[in-house]
């Protein structure tokens, strides 16, 4: 991938894509496999926005079965089987529990009925799979077994546990990337750091955006017939200078990144206030989640608010009193504006996308997407693309992106013999690169410093770091530490690694030294803002 903004104006396109989302990311990817050419621009990096704030975990839609709703928990596990097939490399198994109380609808009846329609609903669960990403079957503990093989579940009133299997992504925003690739190899035209400030109207009719590049501060007209609008949280800021708008509330959502070590299951909770809390092993530390607010947010309040982190802490020590994870434990806060549903003065999250054809509203050419649940974003692409090709009066075409290996599939043992490097870092650039991995390794055997951890307690090499702004289109030094490579995943890495980073990434890019010094200073605003909580 190479970042070139000129041919975005050279012609106009069928679709352009506004944001860089896992939506928006899947809609590109598929609308670019269907043989539609496809544009596609966000304003900051691929996988920065909501995407980036996720709990990291692949859900077959067990939830969904409390309310007896059969095809959203047919669509989920359809789509976590997907991604296990498409990218085996990148999601893991991993055994959740969650602790049972007396409840007549929560109890030890209930959960086993819930759990037996759950294995006739997810009959086909394993179906395509290898036998390393096979699920079984969930089940009830009893209390004598929840505690001994769960010890980090509150035992107050605790009379079993429910278990069951879902995945982890071990490298989860890599993951989000991987459907940029895709779609860069199926011809889509993508660029970071390209933001949109007004949509390009003819009548009545949008025929593409006027976008400014974040670097140069050049203006770029892309034309285009069809308009898709995936830019999450702001979703209506685009459509207010035409009179548009969703009406879409929001909420904050918020994940915990901890330097507490996790145990090899992920741990189910209940807060006192009723919400359901989950405390997730990834990369051998506990991140907790999903806390969301309880009104509706303004679209620009995405800034980190310490009574939210306070309140989140009180409510993880009622669900997790064995654990109790204080504010001093985090080290990273995964913050994000995501859809709501607004019922009488309840705010919740929105389990459904949201899709408006503003047709409805009397101007052609423009669709506005939106949506909160990660595993089934592919499914969702899978709808827009159909009515995108409707608009365009274009002959239906099948969906492929189902059938096809995201970013490859790696099958046996592609070590290469002799590359010097430890079996962590292996282990991490094969789950990170698939079938690119031997690409990276030859890389690292060009230089030293290349083939060396950035930081002792890391993976990572120096050779990501340069292969992300070589053929990766990390344009920043945040690009590269924070999401093409999880040298910052856990929290800010160390003024060591940061350094090293920037002139790996520097020396790729042409920065002069106070470009060095200003990429670095950025880099530690962002962890900053966690570590100010």
């Amino acid at each position: 991938m190479v970042r070139d903004l000129e041919p975005l104006s050279a012609h106009a396109v069928d679709v352009l894509v506004i944001g860089g989302g896992i939506y928006a990311l899947t809609i590109a990817y598929d609308a670019a496999q269907r043989g539609l050419s496809v544009a596609l621009i966000e304003r900051d990096d691929f996988g920065s926005g909501t995407s980036f704030n996720h709990l990291r975990t692949i859900h077959g839609g067990l939830r969904y079965l409390q309310t007896l709703d059969i095809g959203r928990a047919r669509e989920s596990l359809g789509e976590r089987r997907t991604l296990a097939r498409l990218a085996p490399h990148m999601v893991r198994p991993l055994r959740f529990a969650v602790p049972i109380y007396p409840s007549l609808l929560r109890g030890p009846t209930a959960m086993r009925a819930g759990l037996a329609l759950d294995r006739i609903v997810a009959w086909d669960r394993n179906d395509g799979l290898s036998a390393s990403h096979a699920l079984p079957a969930g089940c009830v503990v009893s209390r004598d077994e929840a505690i001994q093989q769960f010890p980090g579940l509150r035992r107050q009133d605790l009379v079993g546990a429910a278990v069951f299997w879902d995945y982890v992504t071990t490298e989860a925003d890599r993951l989000t990337f991987s459907y940029a690739l895709a779609a860069a190899s199926q011809g889509a035209l993508l660029a970071n750091h390209v933001e949109a400030h007004a949509l390009l109207t003819d009548g009545k009719r949008v025929v593409g955006v006027a976008a400014r590049d974040r670097f140069s501060d050049r203006l770029v007209e892309i034309a285009a017939t069809v308009t898709v609008n995936a830019t999450g949280g702001q979703v209506d800021r685009l459509l207010a200078p035409l009179g548009l708008a969703t009406g879409l509330p929001l909420l904050k959502a918020m994940n915990l990144v901890t330097r507490l070590a996790a145990s090899d299951d992920a741990l189910g909770g209940r807060s006192a206030c009723g919400r359901n809390l989950f405390c997730v092993p990834w990369r051998g530390r506990a991140l907790f989640g999903t806390w969301e607010s309880g009104r509706a947010c303004d679209p620009d309040d995405t800034a980190i608010a310490e009574g939210d982190v306070a309140a989140f802490i009180t409510e993880l020590r009622e669900a997790f009193p064995t654990i109790a994870p204080s504010v001093d434990d985090v080290t990273l806060v995964h913050c994000a504006l995501v859809p709501a549903a607004v019922r009488g003065r309840r705010v919740t999250l929105e389990g459904h996308e949201q899709v408006r054809d503003h047709a409805k509203d009397g101007v052609e050419g423009l669709l506005s997407v939106a949506g909160t649940k990660y595993t089934t974003a592919r499914a969702v692409a899978s709808r827009i693309t159909d009515r995108l090709l409707a608009k365009l009066h274009r002959a239906a075409v099948p969906c492929r992106t189902g059938d096809t290996p995201l970013a490859g599939s790696v099958g046996g043992d592609v070590r290469p013999a002799g590359s010097g490097l430890s079996a962590d870092t292996q282990e991490h650039l094969l789950a990170a690169y698939g079938p690119r991995y031997g690409d990276v390794v030859a890389l690292a055997g060009e230089r030293s410093d290349w083939r060396a951890r950035v930081a002792p307690e890391s993976p990572v090499i120096g050779a990501e770091l340069v292969w992300a702004a070589r053929a990766e289109m990390a344009m920043t030094l945040s690009d590269a530490v924070i999401r093409r490579t999880p040298l910052g995943a856990l929290g800010y890495p160390g003024d060591v690694a940061v350094a090293r980073a920037a002139v790996l990434v520097g020396d790729e890019l042409g920065w002069t030294e106070d470009q060095r010094r200003e990429e670095i200073a950025i880099v530690k605003r962002f962890y900053a803002l966690s570590q100010s909580v």
